[in-house]
């Protein structure tokens, strides 16, 4: 132990204290090369606090104190990645443009205007000004309404670069230019978020382990959305599950919960609604009774399947973009069938769930062989909560091209969420034996037997991944993900990498 704030190490004993202190007061799991950085951290944060000895310290991080709190928070922005970008995961971003704030605007446009979102974790608050950029495009005259985007993070230093919305181009890769000259001025190569968009957002730090929420006295209360992504991948199981049962009360009915996509596990999400997107799912909170609806009738009875089935086995979801088909495929054809799977798509876009499907299957009267209407058909019946169905719609979708990624893609997403991880693990297999370079396969697969502490697996498919990831001017390899997505994948393989 050193006097005068200089630390040169640190012994076992105390820092497995220490590791133990960070544990208990924010959840946060250190192990592997991720552990490996506290000794560095601490130093560090010593240095900086006004303690003369490592015991001292320790009983500083320990105490019910708001200086204790300060240091925790000190040494925690130490030891978590807090790299982020405007509009990240540009497919999420879609979902939440085309769906979900579509869905949240319709709901308060007649009654109060009033639209309550939290982005948990906003590190330096790209995302939280990406959500205002999305509701000024949808809505327009937002100062008519009453929006409250609330952004709360760990890390005191983070929240004072986004409450300054001050950008360098870093910031802004993948995002289109129009968006940059409609909404930031640049002064000396620094991108300056308009004004208005501050008035829309209040920062503030909040502990999710912690701190108390839901509450009306922080505005973690009656929420619309909430966005917590790329959090509790640093939190163990336990923590993980509290902070997701707390989301749950903190939002009103019909609510959604958006996380990352190396976050879903079923065991976390079991109060939620599963919603089924375009390259994504997000939990919603809804009462009981209406997380069994009534299961979907086919629109037409001569859609009714013919047969038994025989029972695939899963894959998880990402960005899949489907552009060509086995040549005994029947395409579509006729500008007649094309247009109705166009209207059926924008159709589906708009929630209207039953027409959508009616236009499907008109899709199949004219064409049987369209898997593509299949397996759109499995998307209204998931997003209706009849599983059932959606299940044997990917199934149909097989059957007429079993080399189908996005049927596999659906059912195997379904079948987690089911609690079936065996399942997902067989139908990854099948894909990435389609695909020997499907990459967001491998990633799927990997986080699946991490979940089930098959963790030499999981480092193989995590190593398939950044191999694949690295040979990525071969797109054929990384078809369907973009250059922004390519880049944060790598960084999430780096992350469960540096802990195996």
């Amino acid at each position: 132990m050193k006097n005068n704030n200089t630390l040169q190490t640190i012994s076992d004993t105390d820092l497995k204290l220490i590791h133990e202190i960070i544990s208990r007061r924010s959840g946060l799991q250190l192990e592997g090369k991720r552990g490996g950085g506290l000794m560095e951290a601490v130093i560090l944060a010593f240095s900086t606090s006004s303690c003369h000895t490592i015991d001292e310290y320790c009983n500083l991080l320990s105490a019910p104190s708001y200086q204790s709190r300060i240091e925790l928070e000190k040494l925690l922005s130490l030891l978590t990645i807090k790299e982020t970008y405007f509009f990240r995961d540009m497919h999420q971003f879609d979902v939440l443009r085309n769906f979900i704030l579509l869905e949240i605007i319709r709901k308060h446009q007649d009654g109060d205007k009033r639209i309550r979102i939290w982005s948990a974790g906003c590190a330096t608050g790209e995302e939280a000004y990406s959500i205002g950029i999305i509701l000024f495009e949808l809505i327009g005259a937002i100062d008519s309404w009453d929006i409250s985007i609330l952004a709360t993070d760990i890390d005191n230093d983070a929240l004072t670069k986004a409450k300054k919305g001050e950008y360098n181009k870093w910031s802004f890769r993948g995002v289109r230019e129009e968006i940059i000259e409609r909404y930031f001025t640049i002064d000396n190569d620094v991108y300056k978020i308009d004004e208005r968009f501050k008035r829309l957002i209040t920062f503030s730090t909040l502990n999710l382990k912690e701190d108390k929420y839901p509450s009306i006295l922080n505005s973690t209360d009656n929420l619309d959305l909430i966005i917590c992504r790329n959090v509790t991948i640093y939190f163990d199981k336990e923590t993980t599950k509290e902070v997701t049962g707390r989301f749950y009360n903190c939002l009103n009915e019909g609510g959604y919960l958006i996380v990352g996509h190396s976050e879903h596990s079923s065991e976390y999400y079991k109060k939620f609604f599963v919603k089924v997107f375009p390259h994504t799912i997000a939990y919603q909170r809804l009462e009981t009774s209406q997380l069994h609806p009534k299961k979907m009738v086919m629109p037409y009875k001569k859609m009714q399947f013919r047969g038994a089935v025989p029972q695939p086995t899963p894959l998880e979801r990402a960005a899949l973009k489907i552009t060509t088909a086995p040549s005994n495929i029947r395409q579509t054809e006729s500008s007649e069938e094309t247009n109705i799977f166009q209207e059926a798509v924008l159709l589906f876009k708009e929630n209207k769930y039953d027409a959508s499907a009616e236009r499907f299957a008109e899709v199949l009267e004219l064409n049987p062989k369209n898997a593509r209407a299949c397996v759109m058909l499995a998307h209204v019946s998931a997003n209706k909560g009849d599983m059932d169905s959606a299940i044997r719609w990917c199934e149909e979708a097989i059957k007429i091209d079993n080399l189908s990624l996005e049927a596999y893609y659906l059912l195997s997403l379904i079948y987690e969420e089911k609690g079936d991880g065996d399942k997902a693990v067989s139908l990854l297999k099948k894909a990435v034996y389609i695909n020997a370079h499907f990459a967001l396969g491998y990633f799927h697969l990997g986080r699946i037997y991490k979940q089930q502490n098959k963790d030499a697996n999981a480092k193989k498919c995590f190593e398939n991944v950044r191999e694949i990831l690295i040979k990525e001017s071969d797109k054929k390899l990384t078809e369907g993900i973009s250059d922004a997505e390519m880049r944060e994948l790598m960084d999430v393989i780096n992350r469960e990498l540096a802990v195996s």
